[in-house]
């Protein structure tokens, strides 16, 4: 569209000019014709104004798709019109400008000149006052967002001028003061948070001040066009306002900065001037227009008598720094995100927008009761001293609850992925009396530290569809009844968690019961707990993996990239429960566990008991020194697999009990690279006991170690190889034992 009505300004402007020279002509033509008459008498009034006149109007077309501080070009209409002559011996003048933007904005100067000549040059001064109200430079029509539309605004500005004119070049000075309002922003440079909304571009548009001086020469080789090089450089800024938050607070909203430019004059024709400047800053970068400019009564820049009826050269624009702010939009929903602010440090009774967030999660929770609400818990306090109170339950599907320097990605329909809720400092630190977070369909929860709570993150019955978590850290003192993350009674649905850290949280992962899929990526760390670190039981049609695949938190609203500690896995230390790992009384379950290091477990290291048509799997288990059976597998039935690969290895310290003991039907799988056990050799109690009805193969790769009998010197127990005396092996299946040579 400007460049529309930039081509048809021109048009407009050479058949004005090509209509004028006809009336010369025709007048020319008709000498004896009458001179009376209305048109008549105008036309030859222009004719001689334009021949012999002092040329003081003027009118040209300003061509910039994107000049100093502007964008667009425009068409002016102005008056060079002397008035007075003081007693000095200066020429007084009226400089008016008016100027029409392709954008359909006005804008113009009005200035008041003194001229005088000193020996054979010519000095000027000025002073001027404008006005921009060129709006409408910046279009926002159609664009996603762009609720505040262009964000243009008018702006006033004090302009001092100076000039120094001479046969072989000019000294040219400018200085622009906006007055009045001259700024507007709408968020901030790194805080993109306005009211409950999130912009994908942060809001300014400020008018600058500044000045610019520069030098020009004529150049002896465009003598025929009075053609002159100016080269200079321009310094610009608006230090009156600041930026009220975000990693620029308190700084200028627009820095100073400075910039150089060089401008061609030539003087083509007795009536048209050109220019064509060129300009480049950090700021702007590169910028520019070409001017042509018919005046009547001829050109005045032949000489320097002539350049005393010369409007002055200066920014005919007020600069302006602008970006148009947008809000970031849902690409589910077409409409802007919505996002509520908690901060225990902020006043009471806050609205939950991003200068007056709520001071209470609870506060949060009640306000987002829409699907894809975001719920925004800043660091605040941050302490384990003074955490959030948590009872989180979400109240539509499809939400959003993310604390202060996540990582998280919001996905949007017009700015693509955008991380907006980065950070210093800790993250926000929650607890409870019962259940910390409550998941729900569609509900996303990122970056937390969860202290002492009952139980860390739950997954009830109600959960059908995918809830996801990443980044959570949940701990406890392994209190009797603490579970770090419970998924009971879920039919169907699938809890996806991602990057997590559960330190002596009692239990650290239960399933119980129903039929969902579960993913654990992450860290459980057992200390002397009461309960298991990973119990798996009463589930039907279910998947568990705990370690076992890398996937990332990617959803149609969110993604964020999992990284993994590099510790990650299941790590049990003293644990005084039956089992460090017990996988129990499940039907059709697909269970799937990753590096896990059990030390010194009081009892068992790992359970697999009364399972029917399930796949159970352990890749990469290590088992030291249980005071009982390192693994025990039984009462599952002939449909289900159980299997031990990678790095596996285990170890028992009992002299009375097998340190691997299987008893059921299930086909094994078993690849160790070394077990040993407790028990003597020849004894009565075998290092592997294989009973019941199983098949498959139980290999021992590297090291098979039993304790002598008959040590040397007594009396220190020492380490002997096992043999296939120490393998207890009455399968019906049969299981194939392979034992180091």
């Amino acid at each position: 569209m400007q460049r529309n009505r930039f081509v048809a300004t021109m048009m407009l402007t050479v058949a004005l000019a090509c209509g004028h020279r006809i009336a010369l002509a025709q007048v020319g033509q008709v000498p004896m014709a009458p001179a009376g008459g209305l048109i008549n008498g105008a036309v030859a009034g222009l004719a001689n104004a334009n021949s012999n006149g002092p040329g003081w109007l003027y009118y040209g077309i300003n061509a910039a798709d994107r000049g100093l501080g502007y964008n667009g070009s425009y068409m002016t209409l102005g008056g060079y019109i002397p008035y007075s002559e003081d007693d000095l011996g200066g020429l007084w003048a009226a400089d008016l400008r008016g100027h029409l933007s392709v954008n359909g904005g006005f804008f113009s100067n009005v200035g008041a000149v003194r001229k005088q000549f000193l020996g054979g040059t010519l000095l000027g001064i000025g002073v001027y006052w404008d006005y921009d109200g060129d709006a409408n430079q910046y279009p926002a029509y159609g664009q996603l967002g762009t609720e505040w539309g262009q964000f243009g605004h008018a702006y006033n500005q004090v302009g001092v001028s100076g000039e120094w004119l001479t046969d072989y070049g000019n000294l040219r000075s400018n200085g622009y003061i906006p007055v009045g309002t001259t700024a507007y922003t709408v968020g901030a440079p790194g805080s993109p948070f306005v009211g409950n909304n999130v912009l994908c571009n942060y809001g300014l548009d400020a008018a600058l001040s500044g000045a610019d001086l520069e030098v020009g020469v004529y150049v002896p080789g465009l003598s025929d066009w009075a053609g002159m090089i100016s080269v200079g450089g321009y310094a610009l800024g608006n230090s009156r306002y600041d930026w009220a938050s975000g990693p620029e607070a308190g700084t200028d909203v627009v820095p100073w900065f400075g910039g150089v430019y060089t401008r061609l004059d030539m003087t083509f024709l007795e009536n048209w001037d050109f220019s064509l400047q060129y300009n480049n800053d950090s700021y702007f970068d590169s910028t520019g227009f070409a001017r042509l400019t018919y005046r009547m009564g001829g050109s005045r820049r032949r000489n320097v008598p002539d350049q005393m009826e010369q409007p002055m050269m200066r920014n005919e624009h007020i600069v302006r720094a602008h970006q148009t702010p947008i809000t970031a939009i849902n690409p589910e929903t077409g409409r802007a995100w919505k996002i509520f602010h908690v901060d225990d440090t902020a006043a009471a009774f806050g609205s939950g927008s991003a200068d007056s967030p709520f001071r209470t999660l609870a506060e949060g929770q009640a306000a987002a009761t829409n699907p894809y609400d975001v719920v925004f818990v800043h660091a605040g306090a941050s302490s384990p001293s003074s955490p959030y109170q948590s009872n989180w339950q979400f109240q539509a599907d499809n939400q959003i609850l993310v604390g202060e320097g996540s990582t998280l990605q919001l996905a949007t329909a017009n700015c693509g992925y955008e991380q907006y809720f980065g950070g210093g400092g800790s993250r926000p630190v929650l607890t409870s009396d019962g259940t910390a977070i409550e998941l729900r369909d569609g509900a996303v929860v990122d970056h937390f530290a969860i202290v002492g709570a009952p139980v860390g993150i739950a997954a009830n019955p109600s959960l059908t569809g995918v809830a996801n978590v990443n980044d959570v850290q949940i701990s406890g003192g392994n209190q009797a009844g603490q579970v770090g993350v419970l998924v009971s009674g879920v039919a169907g649905g699938t809890v996806n968690l991602s990057n997590m850290v559960v330190t002596d949280a009692g239990r650290g992962l239960w399933v119980d019961g129903g039929s969902p899929t579960v993913n654990f990526q992450g860290t459980i760390a057992q200390n002397g707990s009461t309960a298991e670190s990973v119990l798996v039981q009463g589930v039907t049609s279910g998947t568990v993996n705990v370690n076992h695949t890398l996937t990332e938190l990617d959803t149609q609203v969110v993604r964020n990239t999992v990284i993994l500690p590099l510790d990650y896995g299941v790590f049990d230390t003293d644990s005084i429960t039956a089992a460090a790992i017990d996988v129990s009384s499940n039907t059709d379950l697909t269970f799937n566990l990753g590096w896990t290091e059990i030390t010194t477990p009081a009892q068992r290291g790992v359970s697999v008991q009364g399972n029917a048509g399930s796949q159970i799997s352990f890749q990469s288990l290590k088992v030291i020194e249980a005071a009982g059976p390192a693994f025990i597998t039984q009462s599952n039935d002939a449909n289900s697999v159980v299997s031990i690969a990678g790095s596996s290895s285990l170890a028992s310290l009992s002299s009375v009990l097998p340190a691997f003991q299987s008893n059921d039907d299930a086909s094994l799988a078993i690849e160790l690279v070394s077990l040993e056990s407790g028990v003597t050799t020849g004894g009565a109690t075998p290092a592997v006991l294989l009973e019941g009805g199983s098949g498959g193969v139980f290999t021992i790769r590297d090291r098979f170690v039993v304790q002598d009998t008959n040590p040397s010197p007594p009396p220190a127990t020492l380490p002997t190889p096992g043999t296939a005396a120490d393998v207890i092996n009455t399968t019906s299946g049969p299981v194939t034992v392979n034992l180091p040579p």
